[in-house]
């Protein structure tokens, strides 16, 4: 045994008192409507119209979470419970007794099913003889957790809780041993150390201990324990409540705050629903066909949401993500980072959530460097240790910094805020002119080396000298200068900024582009003065071999996901760009379950590295708002199904940070609800299949949809414009499309406008011929445009309060295949569709499939599928096919085909 430990147990064991067995009795603040021992009457569970049900599932993580406390496990394992930034315990876990039955019965054993709801989880433990329904939920601003055991039992029934008390700062931030004491009047244990700063109560008065250890005996590494009773009668109309709380202002203010939670816990879960009520119902959500897809936007803002911590000692920001602490002080990445947040702040921004937005901008810039430069990463507990000083952490990245000027330009555009950036202006120039000077040899190219790593921080790609990930932002970044010095009315500045775009976007082309390989290289290396190792896994010494060459080479040329961030800002040229989304959809990068950073084709790739290989739903979602942003449906909605399936997935309505680059399972160490993973969930529905974008200070909209070929309709409501709100929506059918306009409001925050212009652009495939436009009855001139796969039908409409728009047109052809989630564990076998380009009488497809399978694409045309090579078809009805495409035998994983189904007008 250590001897920190047996420090530990010396000084718990005088603590652990022996009390009498008697019904608990009432203390001082005991809860109004109480009962005489202690239990709560039931009240109705409200919900705000969101859930999630399904048996329990062995090893799933869960989690319930508040703006300052969290619990933290997995299902039919142990919870640990914070109350930020302070661990309070880990190994929770319960256990029944019924009365006359010899056996204690493991909560674990009996866990039968989950609901999970935005404003609370509830797991069901189910046995012959009882039904026990324990209700977990964090109100929104307390630091604190309430259970509310809801239990009926054929026999008396006792409910054993056992917990390690812990008392742990979040990592680096250590603290002394802490103690625990048993409270007898408040039914309660204490968990405290030394100073008397931090301090955690857990209990309920409706406990009592058990963790009796006479103080003769030897220390023994016992968990702490109490059992709830209660009469069999009153648990018919009583709850038994269990409360844990913590803070960093000394027992008094946890012992008032586990009062506060007693005595208004119904108040308090009222406040939660109430909390997600408002925020499913007051900002944008969409209707369409897939349900899936509908219910994971809703989940994405509820898990966005979630990530908003109120740190006691620094202030609210957004965390980057949630996962168990286990053996450490880190529960995940559930610590405040710069590029997370910012990444995230465009999801907000998406759907209308300026004040997040703002929120997430502000705790920035609280700790921005003096020299501009937007922190990395900030512990928790960071206030109580010198956090900027003397640890690497903070100053670890260069891209929060571009991305900082990205996301107060995107808020702008869509929010009209200008007060705002009047009043961060400053800030914002602080990190134009930091990222300006990272480009030290006036190449155009911002730097890495000596200023912070970009999206790499490890493996076989690392350390790059100019990534082009970095390009992408800091050309979105120039134009967001330029677009907000205009505004401020700072021409030379703005001058600056365009011709430094200009500048960096010739040399993007000129360093990265591979023209014999037709995608764009990860980054530019400099000379190394070591060589370096490969990390151990999988093909150890073929990734050496590769990083070797790479050590003699000014170019890293390996094929990543990585482009698809200048792709998202559309700053490539375009015929480059359609030959790099080929990449991006290839099977070499894209599995079933989403984007693997590297391709499995390069010799540096490991399926189990952190960067050479495995899946983020993070690069999944650039990749499909690339994809969108250059008409590429096909490969954009491929993409943005991988993040949607994820959320019944793992942990229930959430998404996880990685998963596997080879099967589909998430890597044990990765942050099970990923905050960003949930933004990357949004940006591809609203920003790329719906074409949702606002400027020009909320005065204009862009709606340019990639519809899926078996998608009749769909409705987004509440998108918010500056002020103003509005819902559109469309429907499709025999030539006829038409798109409703309608403002819901008529102003708020003082910005009222009194018309906005909508910017159409439907896309219709390449064989459709757009007839007419017409707006509230009156023809409209209109321009088609294409772009990728696509062709768009361009105007514009100024809504004052409505406008009904009705297009005719010809139908055109195009394929969709139905998307499955892949089972745990499975390797990658769906088809790939990287083009569906109909033109010329004829349908070009490029495909992968995997070598001996064949596959069925649905077709919708209004012609007839003439014969044709490589492919059988079959006519489902007027206007639908089915074609069967197989692959080469012969082929031992993925294989490419291109197929020309040939077109022929239909007689009539």
């Amino acid at each position: 045994m250590s001897r920190i430990r047996r420090r530990l147990l010396n000084a718990l064991c005088p603590l652990l008192l022996a009390f009498a067995a008697a019904p608990p009795r009432a203390w001082g603040q005991e809860p109004k409507a109480a009962s005489a021992n202690g239990l709560m009457p039931k009240f109705e569970l409200k919900t705000s119209g969101l859930r999630l049900e399904r048996r329990t599932r062995p090893g799933a993580f869960l989690d319930v979470l508040g703006r300052r406390s969290a619990v933290f496990g997995y299902e039919h394992r142990q919870l640990e419970a914070w109350a930020y930034p302070l661990q309070i315990f880990d190994q929770f876990e319960l256990s029944f007794r019924l009365e006359g039955y010899p056996l204690e019965l493991r909560g674990a054993d009996t866990a039968a099913s989950i609901d999970v709801r935005p404003e609370a989880t509830t797991i069901t433990y189910a046995h012959a003889a009882f039904t026990v329904r324990q209700t977990i939920f964090a109100p929104l601003d307390e630091p604190g957790v309430v259970m509310l055991f809801d239990a009926d039992s054929a026999l008396p029934l006792s409910i054993n809780a056992r917990f390690r008390p812990r008392l742990k700062l979040m990592w680096p931030a250590g603290l002394m041993t802490g103690s625990l004491s048993w409270d007898e009047e408040l039914r309660a244990y204490f968990v405290t150390e030394e100073t008397g700063r931090f301090a955690g109560v857990v209990g309920s008065p409706a406990a009592r201990d058990v963790s009796v250890m006479p103080y003769q005996e030897e220390p023994r590494d016992l968990p702490a324990q109490f059992r709830l009773e209660a009469p069999p009668p009153e648990l018919k109309t009583h709850f038994v409540p269990l409360v844990i709380a913590g803070g960093v202002r000394g027992r008094e203010d946890a012992r008032a705050t586990y009062a506060r939670l007693l005595d208004t816990a119904r108040e308090l879960y009222e406040r939660n629903v109430a909390h997600y009520r408002r925020l499913l119902e007051e900002t944008t959500e969409v209707s369409t066909p897939d349900a899936r897809v509908n219910e994971a936007l809703r989940w994405a803002k509820v898990g966005i949401d979630k990530g908003f911590v109120n740190n006691p000692l620094l202030g609210r920001g957004l965390v980057a993500g949630f996962r168990t602490a286990g053996e450490s002080e880190r529960p995940g990445f559930a610590w405040f980072f710069g590029r997370d947040a910012l990444w995230t702040a465009l999801a907000l921004n998406s759907y209308g959530d300026f004040a997040g937005t703002r929120a997430a901008l502000d705790f920035l810039r609280k700790f921005q460097r003096e020299d501009g430069k937007i922190p990395h990463e900030i512990s928790q507990s960071a206030a109580l240790i010198p956090w900027f000083k003397d640890y690497e952490y903070p100053w670890a990245s260069a891209d929060a910094t571009p991305l900082y000027i990205i996301a107060h330009a995107d808020h702008l555009r869509a929010s009209g805020d200008v007060e705002y950036l009047r009043a961060n202006w400053d800030s914002i120039l602080r990190a134009y002119r930091f990222t300006r000077a990272t480009d030290t040899d006036g190449n155009g190219l911002i730097e890495n080396t000596r200023f912070g790593h970009g999206w790499v921080e490890g493996g076989g790609l690392y350390p790059p000298h100019e990534e082009i990930y970095m390009q992408g932002l800091w050309l979105e970044a120039l134009g967001g200068v330029e677009e907000m010095a205009g505004l401020l009315k700072d021409g030379r500045l703005a001058g600056e900024a365009r011709a430094a775009a200009e500048r960096t976007s010739a040399a993007v082309e000129k360093t990265f582009w591979l023209a014999e390989r037709g995608f764009y290289a990860f980054a530019t290396s400099l000379a190394r003065d070591a060589p370096r190792k490969a990390d151990p896994g999988p093909n150890r010494e073929a990734r050496q071999r590769r990083m070797n060459e790479l050590d003699r080479s000014t170019l890293v040329d390996e094929d990543t996901v990585l482009p698809a961030v200048p792709l998202w800002f559309g700053v490539l040229e375009e015929g480059r760009a359609q030959s790099q989304i080929d990449h991006l959809g290839s099977a070499s990068l894209a599995t079933d379950w989403g984007a693997r950073l590297l391709s499995n084709e390069s010799r540096l790739y490991d399926p189990l590295s952190y960067h050479s290989g495995s899946v983020w739903p993070l690069f999944t979602g650039w990749a499909s708002v690339g994809a969108y942003r250059y008409g590429r449906p096909a490969v954009g909605l491929r993409a943005l199904m991988s993040n949607v399936l994820l959320r019944r997935q793992w942990a229930l309505g959430y998404v996880t940070e990685l998963l596997s680059g080879d099967f589909h399972a998430p890597f044990g160490r990765s942050s099970h609800h990923q905050v960003w993973s949930e933004a990357l969930t949004v940006a591809p529905l609203l920003r790329g299949l719906l074409g949702l974008e606002v400027s020009e200070l909320g005065r204009t909209v862009s709606f340019a949809p990639q519809l899926p070929a078996d998608w009749p309709r769909v409705e987004v409501r509440r998108v918010a414009a500056g002020g103003n709100t509005f819902d559109v929506s469309l429907t499709r059918g025999g030539g006829q499309m038409s798109i409703r306009l309608l403002q819901t409001n008529t102003g708020a925050g003082g910005r009222t406008q009194t018309s906005t212009t909508f910017a159409l652009s439907p896309a219709f495939p390449l064989d459709a011929r757009v007839r007419s436009v017409r707006v509230d009855g009156r023809a409209v001139d209109f321009v088609i445009e294409r772009r990728g796969d696509v062709q768009y039908a361009v105007f514009d409409v100024e809504v004052r309060r409505t406008a009904d728009v009705r297009i005719g047109y010809e139908e055109g052809s195009d394929v969709y295949v139905p998307f499955e989630p892949p089972a745990p564990g499975a390797r990658s076998e769906s088809l790939r569709v990287l083009r569906s380009t109909a033109e010329g009488g004829r349908l070009r497809l490029l495909l992968e499939g995997l070598g001996g399978r064949t596959y069925a694409l649905r077709l919708k045309t209004p012609r007839t599928v003439d014969a044709g090579e490589g492919f059988e078809a079959v006519r489902l009805g007027p206007d639908e096919y089915r074609l069967d495409v197989g692959f080469d035998p012969a082929a031992g994983g993925y294989a490419r085909r291109e197929i020309f189904v040939p077109l022929s007008e239909r007689t009539r």
